[in-house]
């Protein structure tokens, strides 16, 4: 489906991300992989990529950092000189009461999911614009729309990164580049997780009409869709990826 293509993913030595770098590379795009500091999780990632391809490469770049998403450009634009898609994917989280909530962690959080987006669509876009029927996809999360309790931080990114993706959607169109965006429920992931107890996972399960938490599957089969051919009219649009569910 994406042979030939170039992609790069954020975040995408864990969970969505990874799974969406996988799902790509066996589609028989080349993915730049981005990491931002955790070099063992990155080789065992290699490692288990290895063993089915080796269209990828990893680059090392903290997005929410103007330089060092500049650098990460300028090497892309070296190897392969421009790129089809984008996906942002890299996010953080901290559990806190607003009241009680360390304000440089709550920077973090939203330089993280929000602005390391914005900068990193930002010096894409010259990429974008040189490759063939190009797109976007920014992962938010169902907290954009549903906040909840003791993650502000998180909740409000979301919220933004949403708002974005419209805004980006507009301005990009031009150019023939769509820019969707997909908002996952709670799902099986490392970072998703963490916690939550186990009795908190079990009533989520419960309270989902599927009966079931989201997969890494789930939302990389969306965000597969969202860049595929088939949703060559789908541009602006936030995708629930929840179950059904409305709370």
């Amino acid at each position: 489906m994406f042979e030939g293509k170039i992609a790069l993913v954020t975040g995408g030595t864990s969970g969505i991300g990874k799974k969406i770098a996988e799902y790509l590379i066996k589609e028989g795009a080349f993915v730049f992989i981005n990491f931002h500091k955790d070099e063992d999780r990155m080789y065992e990632v290699k490692k288990e990529f290895k063993q089915f391809s080796s269209n990828f490469e990893f680059i090392k770049a903290d997005i929410s950092n103007e330089e060092e998403v500049l650098k990460m450009m300028n090497k892309i634009n070296e190897k392969k000189g421009h790129l089809e898609y984008l996906i942002n994917n890299a996010g953080m989280n901290i559990d806190a009461f607003i009241e009680e909530t360390d304000m440089c962690l709550f920077k973090k959080v939203v330089d993280t999911n929000f602005t390391g987006k914005v900068i990193t669509t930002k010096y894409a876009l010259p990429l974008l614009k040189k490759g063939e029927q190009s797109a976007i996809v920014n992962i938010a999360s169902r907290l954009g729309t549903m906040p909840c309790e003791e993650a502000s931080a998180y909740c409000g990114a979301a919220s933004a990164i949403i708002n974005f993706t419209k805004t980006a959607s507009l301005e990009f169109a031009k150019y023939k580049i769509r820019v969707n965006c997909v908002s996952p429920s709670l799902t099986i992931t490392p970072l998703a997780l963490s916690g939550w107890t186990d009795e908190e996972i079990q009533e989520q399960t419960q309270n989902n009409p599927l009966g079931r938490l989201a997969t890494t599957d789930d939302i990389a089969n969306a965000v597969i869709f969202l860049l595929s051919d088939k949703a060559s009219y789908i541009n602006g649009q936030n995708i629930n990826v929840n179950g059904g569910s409305l709370m």
